[in-house]
């Protein structure tokens, strides 16, 4: 199918959450070496149907300006491994703007992370904790209208932030100045507040960045520095 076909998503969407049934599945199923074998013969044959030429980047969609349109911003979400619904690795996250009651705009996000994230004993593990605050802190720039990257992330775990319940992130900005952006957060499943966090977003020449990544990728090889 080609990515510019209009119905291609919600073809792909499917796929994806029945890639995380599955990952989900081996991860706390006790099965017999035969289901298994079985299985692995299967998913080769699902991989033969989907292997296909890559999808264009996200950031490969906005030019040379790195501009973010609609398109790209959707490309960006569904290659993401917190957000993407077309990512398998991705819970995911459902992240929306909006306020509260005095106005202070923040943002706000759902998930439920089944057994396949599990760290402590029916927890949560604090790796994907700290990698959801990372994309929740990282989506609270748009409300200082910035571009950035994390240059640090902190994150204080008050309580084991439960499997297989609803949790609430909250985000907003806490100040900034010049290239130097600080946002708060907290991770809520219910009334308990399990975890929060502060991270320091650096803003960056984007451009920069991804010619940066396209050199090393492809040094050189007349540059004795490569």
């Amino acid at each position: 199918m080609s990515e510019d076909a209009p119905d291609w998503r919600a073809a792909a969407r499917p796929v994806a959450a029945e890639l995380r049934r599955l990952a989900e599945a081996l991860s706390v199923n006790a099965l017999e070496p035969e289901s298994l074998e079985r299985a692995a013969a299967l998913l080769r044959e699902a991989g033969a149907l989907l292997d296909g030429p890559p999808r264009t980047r996200w950031y490969d969609r906005g030019g040379p300006a790195l501009e973010i349109d609609a398109e790209t911003a959707r490309a960006y979400l569904d290659q993401s491994p917190i957000r993407g619904e077309l990512n398998p690795v991705a819970p995911p996250l459902r992240v929306e703007i909006s306020k509260r009651a005095d106005g202070t705009p923040i943002v706000v996000a759902h998930a439920n992370l089944g057994p396949a994230y599990e760290g402590p004993p029916h927890g949560v593990h604090g790796g994907w904790v700290a990698a959801l605050f990372d994309d929740v802190l990282g989506t609270a720039q748009w409300l200082a209208r910035s571009r950035g990257v994390t240059a640090r992330l902190e994150v204080a775990y008050r309580h084991v932030t439960p499997l297989e319940e609803d949790l609430r992130f909250e985000a907003w900005i806490e100040s900034r100045r010049g290239r130097r952006i600080v946002a708060r957060a907290t991770c809520h499943a219910g009334d308990t507040l399990t975890a929060e966090a502060e991270a320091l977003f650096v803003t960056v020449d984007f451009r920069q960045v991804q010619n940066h990544m396209e050199t090393r990728r492809n040094p050189d090889p007349t540059d004795g520095t490569s």
